[in-house]
């Protein structure tokens, strides 16, 4: 048994699967033996759980644990995560890493953070969730990881495995415990969440799971919603869309993973789609759920990226439905087909096309949330600040609710009628009005 409490800082870089991986590892953190803290300066220890999608998650996973040894020479650090699969050695290199731990084993990150791992059986009813032990009111919950497509640019099959799924029963477990322990939204995620059940025996869908998930959410008094993460185009199936419809719990904000807007581009990268497919599948999203939010990313200056090729992905964007844009520069990662590839694009080259696109899906999320003014929106309170509480609807607008009394963590309705930039302004409730409009 650990004789006094510890404080750890944590710091979780990268994706949506890799924040429920650090929960996985705050889960197994006795809350009487560990205190999660803001800041480094409070921390006995550091656990910083790592990203190696990009050469950039690579230096700043170096960068942090530089400027940790400079600024807190005697500050241990724990290092786990996706890079220690990669850059291992490296990281090792830095003299206040205490120790490097690969990814899938909280015991043993619980164990070198000082403390006694706690099992299923220590967690009670009341127990706090990870999530809000690190201050989040959204919580995520991954039901999938791996991935057995072989993008030629992509290095997570080979850090993350093949495709695995939690099986249907478990996941639904898994999301009411969450609901249970007071967060009212959910985000279900996966390294390749559309290929969900695949694995399993019998194999089941995502579709099958979203109906085992549907009377968690409706047998429930409050109000709690699901928010999907990424969905490949290919496997945005007619029940899918069909179940979603009827599913009201569902939050309308829909990521289809686009890369390049030309069809020569998506075959190197070894994408199983046509721009063509992409464009009818957001445009038949669109028609089924017209409020939603629908977003992109756009890997810009792949090796054999024309000026003709770059121009059609920004042609593809400008004339789609599409929200907004997460754009990512070309990243050559070691073991991958495309780092061996020819024909690279001039770094000044993939600068300018990344601003260009950048720039398109600036003005596409300026039209959404002027989109969103003057209707009813379902809030879910994530912070409270000088300018009032703030959080994002189901369709991912910023909004803010001067003049509300509201906590953090609840999901509240208001009708907005200002935009500031990017933040839509919610009606005081003495004026909010009851006039229908259909929520986004």
């Amino acid at each position: 048994m650990i004789a006094s409490r510890r404080n750890i800082f944590v710091r979780s870089l990268g994706c949506k699967v890799n924040l429920a991986d650090a929960a996985a590892m705050i889960e197994h953190l006795h809350e009487d033996q560990v205190r999660l803290v803001s800041a480094p300066d409070l921390a006995d220890v550091v656990l910083l759980n790592t990203c190696t999608v990009t050469h950039k998650a690579d230096r700043d996973v170096r960068k942090i644990l530089g400027s940790l040894a400079r600024s807190h020479p005697d500050l241990p650090v724990v290092v786990t995560g996706c890079g220690v699969k990669t850059c291992a050695d490296r990281i090792r290199s830095f003299a206040n890493v205490l120790t490097v731990i690969p990814p899938g084993d909280p015991e043993a990150v619980a164990r070198a953070l000082g403390a006694d791992p706690v099992g299923p059986a220590d967690l009670t009813p009341s127990s706090i969730s990870p999530f809000a032990r690190l201050g989040r009111r959204r919580a995520f919950a991954k039901v999938q990881d791996g991935c057995d497509a072989r993008c030629t640019y992509c290095v997570v099959p080979r850090v993350r495995g093949p495709q695995r799924s939690t099986p249907v029963a478990d996941a639904g477990r898994l999301v009411a415990d969450l609901l249970r322990r007071g967060h009212r939204e959910v985000v279900l995620t996966g390294i390749h969440l559309g290929r969900y059940g695949v694995d399993l025996t019998p194999a089941a869908t995502l579709a099958d799971l979203l109906q085992d998930l549907a009377p968690v959410f409706e047998s429930r008094a409050e109000e709690c919603r699901l928010r999907l993460s990424s969905i490949e185009p290919l496997e945005w199936t007619d029940r899918l869309i069909s179940d979603i419809e009827s599913h009201r719990f569902v939050c309308r904000h829909f990521h289809v993973p686009l890369q390049s807007g030309d069809d020569g581009v998506l075959a190197r990268m070894c994408r199983p789609y046509s721009a063509g497919d992409y464009i009818r599948v957001v445009e038949r999203l669109q028609r089924h759920f017209p409020w939603a939010a629908l977003g992109a990313d756009v890997l810009v200056g792949f090796p054999g990226e024309s000026d003709r090729a770059a121009r059609r992905t920004l042609e593809l964007v400008r004339s789609s439905p599409l929200a907004y844009l997460h754009v990512f520069t070309f990243s050559a990662r070691p073991g991958t087909e495309a780092a061996a590839m020819d024909e690279r694009v001039p770094p000044e080259v993939v600068r300018d096309r990344a601003a260009r696109l950048r720039r398109v899906g600036d003005e596409h999320w300026r039209r959404f949330v002027e989109a969103g003014r003057g209707k009813r929106h379902r809030v879910l309170v994530e912070s409270v600040g000088e300018s009032g509480p703030e959080g994002r609807s189901g369709t991912f607008r910023r909004i803010r609710l001067p003049g509300h009394d509201v906590d953090q963590g609840e999901i509240v309705e208001v009708r907005t009628d200002e935009r500031k930039d990017d933040v839509l302004l919610a009606r005081p409730p003495d004026i909010a009005g009851e006039d229908p409009c259909a929520p986004a």
